[in-house]
């Protein structure tokens, strides 16, 4: 389960805890300069430190929602700049919490996600949120609101140590904040601590900088930059407050609660998770590996730059080994792939790089060779893949060649797309040339029993599935987690509007013949057509659908190019059958694009 959380604070990161505790992946979103004031235990400081750990935690900052999502799914807090939570657009999480502590409500909405949750005084559950949790302290602390709101704002500061608003330093005028001490100093009534604009900001009782402003920031006069703990324990300051986790705990209950209990949790997160294929041309890997290398983190990588004979997966095919040991990519499974990952986490570690045949007869029963190339990525190689990110968000195909001449220093690098229809290992300059380009789109027009298990087979084989529909309660983003974009509306104007390039493919399973007719009118008739086109239906339906699109004046080889009955002959019959049918003749397809013979196992043409 995927989790947005407005705010990076003191009370958001123990909610931050709190749920990344019970396996949920957490994106927080705070300003650029945030405002909080106990930083030893807040996840915002990422965004000063690029890195920070909370409770042993660890928050990382992440430059965009491709990064974030995939520093959350390698098990890190992801923290974003991102005060407007723009990345939500993008996230589509299954929850969001509003944890800004604003008193007020500053633009969350119940429809950003599934599950939405507000935090403190300002949200009302049943009109601007889904359930809202208690912040004041005393009985009602954690307290979860299906109904109605939390407790109006007092702005009086919970007792701690005896001592309420006498703790709370603050700023003595307008100007920029300038600390004197450190977070955990010792002080007594009347020290200096900070000063604002030659003006101090002085201690008002004894005991321990529970926190303190970072340096830099701009404040007004009045507003709240440290707090003094009485209780005098210099070790509380590395540790979440019991407000925080209480508050926590009330949001993880909400969450819980409202998505149904943890089972339906696991398997909607399992249902939401994207498959990271392990290929330069898959923008999930390349987002993770992008993560670590901004965060400062190295990478192990382990490629396939050749292969002969029978394997799991050829060139092209990669593993990394990230810094806390989650693996992302594949290399094909078996022997092979214990070698990668072990020779990729020797990279990671500070190992040489190397680049060597495995034989696979002496393992696994295929009995094929490959060239396995490993190596590490460091901050050098940063640019390259924000180029290859960047170049997959734009549908810009590139070409990426890497240089092994020298085994010890190999060199990558990426630059305009060449006339390539598959990576190739050129042996007597010891380099690989590999084509990367965005998967192509699978435009799936009908959202019924076919078209939703058709989503999760093609997303699981690299196709970004969009979806359209004329039914609002079949086309919503809750029935289709793995769709790219769920848009509803009349089919004649989804087939009109729809953005379909030459790469991209066009799947018909609408609710009836007219509707399927009428989106293959469209589709065809376009100057453009996409690389593959199919629709469901008998022989007979098949037949007559041509018979009308041919009067309509469609040429009628576009129209004998047609799919039509759709699918590889497996005899499919339930609704999962046909839709592994379907996926099977877009991946055998994609595969002749690519200049690439029969899969596996094919003996005879279909």
């Amino acid at each position: 389960m995927l989790v947005v959380i407005r705010g990076a604070g003191d009370i958001a990161s123990g909610i931050a805890l709190r749920l990344h505790r019970a396996g949920m992946q957490v994106v927080m979103c705070d300003l650029a300069v945030p405002t909080s004031i106990r930083r030893t235990v807040c996840f915002s400081e990422a965004i000063r430190l690029g890195e920070t750990r909370v409770e042993g935690v660890r928050g990382v900052l992440c430059a965009d929602a491709a990064a974030a999502r995939a520093a959350a799914a390698a098990g890190d807090v992801a923290v974003l700049v991102d005060p407007e939570a723009a990345c939500v657009r993008d996230l589509a999480p299954d929850a969001l919490v509003d944890a800004i502590l604003a008193k007020r409500n500053l633009g969350t909405t119940r429809d950003l996600a599934p599950v939405v949750v507000g935090v403190g005084p300002g949200f009302t559950a049943r009109e601007d949120c889904d359930a809202a949790v208690e912040t004041m302290r005393g009985h009602y602390l954690g307290r979860v609101y299906y109904e109605g709101s939390p407790i109006p704002n007092t702005a009086v500061p919970g007792l701690i140590g005896g001592y309420a608003g006498e703790r709370v330093m603050r700023a003595p005028a307008e100007g920029v904040f300038e600390p004197c001490v450190e977070i955990g100093a010792q002080v007594a009534a009347g020290d200096v601590c900070a000063t604002v604009a030659g003006e101090p900001m002085r201690a008002t009782i004894d005991g321990v900088v529970r926190g303190l402003l970072q340096a830099g920031v701009p404040v007004h006069r009045g507003m709240k930059c440290g707090d003094v703990d009485p209780r005098c324990h210099p070790e509380y300051i590395e540790s979440a407050s019991d407000k925080a986790l209480a508050v926590g705990g009330g949001v993880l209950e909400a969450i819980l609660a409202l998505s149904g209990g943890a089972a339906e949790k696991d398997a909607q997160a399992e249902k939401n998770a994207r498959p990271v294929n392990g290929s330069l041309s898959d923008e999930g890997f390349v987002s993770a590996l992008v993560a670590e290398l901004v965060a400062g983190r190295r990478a192990g990588l382990a490629s396939l730059l050749a292969t002969s004979g029978s394997m799991p997966r050829h060139e092209g095919a990669r593993l990394a080994v990230l810094a806390n040991e989650a693996l992302v990519g594949t290399v094909g499974g078996g022997a092979i792939e214990q070698l990668a990952i072990e020779r990729a986490r020797s990279a990671q570690a500070g190992g040489a790089p190397s680049l060597e045949w495995y034989h696979t007869g002496d393992a696994m029963a295929c009995g094929g060779d490959a060239l396995l190339a490993v190596r590490a990525l460091t901050a050098d190689d940063l640019p390259v893949l924000l180029a290859i990110r960047d170049a997959l968000r734009r549908d810009e195909p590139v070409c990426v060649t890497e240089r092994w001449a020298d085994v010890a220093a190999p060199t990558i690098e990426v630059g305009p797309a060449v006339r390539l229809s598959a990576p190739i290992w050129v042996d007597a300059r010891a380099t690989y040339r590999e084509p990367v380009a965005a998967p192509s789109r699978l435009h799936v027009f009908g959202a019924g029993h076919v078209g939703a298990a058709l989503v999760g087979l093609a997303a699981a084989a690299g196709f970004e599935a969009h979806v359209y529909d004329d039914r609002p309660e079949l086309a919503t983003r809750e029935r289709l987690p793995q769709a790219a974009t769920v848009t509803c509306g009349a089919f004649a104007e989804l087939a009109a509007s729809a953005v379909i390039g030459p790469r991209d493919s066009v799947v018909v399973l609408t609710h009836g013949h007219a509707h399927d007719e009428t989106v293959l009118l469209a589709v065809l008739s376009r100057d453009v057509q996409p690389a593959y086109v199919g629709c469901i239906g008998s022989a007979r339906k098949a037949a007559l659908a041509r018979e009308h699109l041919v009067a309509a004046g469609v040429p009628a080889e576009r129209v004998d190019a047609v799919a039509m009955p759709i699918g590889l002959a497996i005899g499919a019959v339930t609704p999962a059958e046909i839709a592994l049918a379907i996926t099977a003749q877009l991946v055998r397809r994609r595969a002749e694009r690519r200049g690439e013979g029969p899969g596996k196992g094919e003996r005879s043409c279909l």
